[in-house]
């Protein structure tokens, strides 16, 4: 057991290092676009039902008191 650990350890660093590193990939500008467009847009879909939900709290809260 005392020999397995190191053993193994070695051969996941000297396979690590024997492989040639991948160039990174590029996503496409138009995926990018439209991931951009639909992630404001729901951002500001979401700020805007927040914010017309808030003033119907108030408006509810006003007609309730006598």
């Amino acid at each position: 057991m005392k020999r397995l650990l190191p053993g193994f350890l070695a051969l996941l660093s000297a396979t690590a290092l024997a492989q040639e590193p991948e160039p990174p990939l590029e996503s496409h500008p138009i995926g990018m676009i439209v991931f951009v467009v639909l992630f404001v847009g729901f951002c500001v879909v979401f700020a805007w039902m927040v914010w017309r939900n808030k003033d119907k709290e108030k408006k509810e809260g006003k007609k309730r008191q006598p």
